[in-house]
């Protein structure tokens, strides 16, 4: 039974932590040609992809709460309400796209100003949001068919995928940012051609997939569907808005110290990214497994799968923060620059550790609680964690205006949602 449960663990977790490796990384070496360029490309990049981030991750939505419904749904064998709650999704998806690109070019001159940019990186930032936005309808196309995928129980499909977007975007970004020299806006117009490919590929291969699932004969009550993906979706989404806007907000108050430190921060975070991917594989793996084993009358506190789950998370969470504490320097001079290393010293390094130590906790609990639809829980912690690291870091840099007080606030932030999480899913 153990073993059972460790192998749909791995089977569902290998392909996750391969698709999120590969983002950061891209992000990283995105970051690596920038700052071959010039420092100020670096800078203009940190600022534009703090924005875009706020916007998709707002539609985190698609993929968080679309996954365990459609495994519960899957193992229901309700396959007409599977199909509607499939095809109006992607729906969703595209308008949402298509909005959200409009929204950012008629903002994205206002939103950068906040950062109070340099005229030239102004510029930058500015064409680098408007080409890479150019891809958000693919991105957001993506994201929700690999979602589906996940809750089918194809999720090596989802790694296929971040594979066309990973290689494309470092192809690209090297053709047209650098070869080109188109700099910035290079780079933004690389993203948006790699998920115009990979939307391409995940849609017809759910397409592919749907078609081998035999039709059920249950009714379908439209009303109800919708009015279900846009509780999940509510619920979701103003958790992303608090978690998105509190991350910019790091990034922002880095912004006014200096441009090195604006830079600095952009790499901790690319970083921490990647660290944070090992548990988040898990955690958005256990959404499926949790909805499956509920789906079938199971309860899940005090089964094997929890068992399983918490022991992965906590060798993770060990290895995770004895690798940052020593290697961290290391890390950041080699994507950003020797010059870099006068900014890391033992305080910055410890709680760089402790975050990613906490985080892992934070992580798996998000996923645990949409597994277990609770949705509602899962938006609620997040509101009150990023409240409370926004409060105590504005106090705390009255005084300490550094770049470690910004990681004090982050490890507030998650101490709160590591503590309620594991309160709410009880």
């Amino acid at each position: 039974m153990i073993n059972n449960v460790r192998k749909d663990i791995w089977i569902n977790s290998y392909p996750i932590f391969l698709w999120l490796a590969l983002e950061p990384i891209v992000g990283l070496i995105d970051s690596k040609i920038a700052s071959v360029i010039n420092l100020e490309t670096l800078s203009a990049i940190g600022i534009g992809e703090t924005i875009y981030f706020v916007f998709i991750w707002v539609f985190i939505f698609l993929a968080y709460g679309t996954t365990p419904l459609v495994s519960s749904l899957n193992t229901k064998n309700e396959i007409n309400k599977l199909n509607y709650f499939i095809k109006y999704g992607r729906n969703i998806s595209i308008y949402l796209g298509i909005g959200s690109f409009f929204i950012l070019y008629i903002s994205s001159n206002f939103l950068i100003s906040t950062f109070q940019p340099t005229e030239n990186i102004q510029y930058l930032s500015s064409d680098y949001l408007l080409f890479r936005c150019i891809g958000l309808p693919f991105y957001l196309v993506n994201m929700h068919s690999t979602a589906v995928l996940r809750g089918l129980k194809y999720a090596k499909i989802t790694f296929y995928s971040a594979l066309i977007v990973s290689f494309s975007n470092i192809v690209f970004s090297l053709f047209f940012g650098l070869f080109l020299g188109f700099g910035a806006a290079g780079i933004g117009f690389a993203s948006s051609l790699a998920f115009f490919s990979a939307s391409i590929y995940s849609t017809f291969i759910l397409k592919k997939q749907l078609n081998l699932i035999p039709s059920s004969q249950e009714q379908i009550d439209k009303p109800s569907m919708r009015k279900k993906f846009f509780n999940v979706g509510l619920y979701i989404l103003i958790r992303s808005l608090f978690l998105t806007l509190f991350m910019a907000y790091l990034r922002n108050r880095a912004s006014l110290m200096s441009m090195q430190e604006i830079a600095l921060q952009h790499i901790l975070l690319q970083l921490w990214s990647v660290g944070y991917i090992f548990i988040d594989a898990v955690a958005i793996a256990s959404q499926t497994l949790i909805s499956e084993l509920v789906s079938k009358k199971v309860k899940y506190q005090k089964s094997v799968l929890q068992k399983e789950l918490i022991t992965v998370t906590t060798v993770i969470s060990f290895f995770l923060a004895i690798l940052t504490g020593i290697f961290l320097e290391n890390f950041v001079v080699i994507f950003g620059g020797s010059n870099f290393s006068l900014y890391i010293d033992f305080q910055l390094r410890l709680l760089v550790a402790i975050s990613l130590f906490i985080g892992c906790y934070a992580f798996l609990w998000d996923g645990v609680l949409l597994g277990l639809d609770r949705s509602k829980e899962f938006s609620l912690l997040t509101i009150i964690s990023t409240v409370a690291g926004f409060l105590v870091c504005s106090y705390l840099l009255r005084t300490q205006n550094t770049i470690s007080t910004l990681w004090i606030g982050l490890n507030v932030s998650l101490l709160f949602r590591s503590l309620l999480g594991y309160i709410y899913q009880r």
